[in-house]
């Protein structure tokens, strides 16, 4: 009886034994790569604009299973989105094997009133589930974010006024095979505005 017990113990001890690798195995994590390209420009930028333009970058993070990039300032962002990603550079982070979304808010120069509240009314918008991609096991996945800058113009009172506001087009690369592209910030009829928007990426 003794001698049964034992073995049956270490019967028990050499399965977990096995299966600690197993399970580390399931676990493993796969690499994202979010590389920002240098920006082009459509429109011709001011000198002024430009080199501003030096320290420019993207604003980004994740929440569950979505990266959310956002054009509208962090005060009126409700997710905690702490990267900041700057034209020509990338970033790396490690994520558990599945598949993601982008999601991103959107802004387009609609108004120039000085009341906060109207502007985002008029102008935010947010794409959500915009694009698709896979994070694999030990395995690399890039997201080629190339920032392409378009003048958008609007009138205040007697003052004719222009915003740089580059289009996002986003490249998926899954262990070197594409998977998919988008211009990810365009408003469009699936776009939701900042009023109708009622979920967990604003206060």
């Amino acid at each position: 009886m003794k001698r049964a017990a034992f073995t049956l113990l270490w019967t028990c001890l050499a399965l977990t034994a096995l299966g600690a690798p197993l399970l580390a195995a399931d676990q493993q994590s796969g690499t994202l790569v979010f590389d920002v390209k240098r920006y082009t420009s459509d429109a011709k930028i001011p000198k002024k604009s430009q080199k501003a333009l030096e320290h420019a970058g993207i604003q980004w993070g994740m929440l569950d299973n979505s990266l959310v990039i956002t054009f509208v300032s962090l005060r009126f962002v409700k997710a905690d989105l702490p990267y900041m990603t700057r034209f020509g550079e990338q970033r790396t982070l490690q994520l558990k094997p599945g598949q993601y979304t982008i999601t991103c808010i959107g802004y387009v120069f609609s108004s120039t009133s000085s009341d906060v509240d109207k502007t985002l009314s008029k102008s935010a918008f947010f794409n959500n589930d915009v694009l698709t991609f896979t994070v694999l096991p030990s395995k690399t996945t890039t997201l080629e974010v190339f920032p392409v800058y378009e003048a958008q113009s609007n009138w205040r009172f007697l003052t004719k006024v222009t915003l740089f506001i580059p289009d996002l087009n986003v490249k998926v690369w899954e262990d070197g095979i594409q998977k998919g592209e988008s211009v990810i910030n365009r408003r469009t009829d699936k776009s939701v505005s900042w009023d109708d928007y009622h979920g967990p990426l604003k206060f």
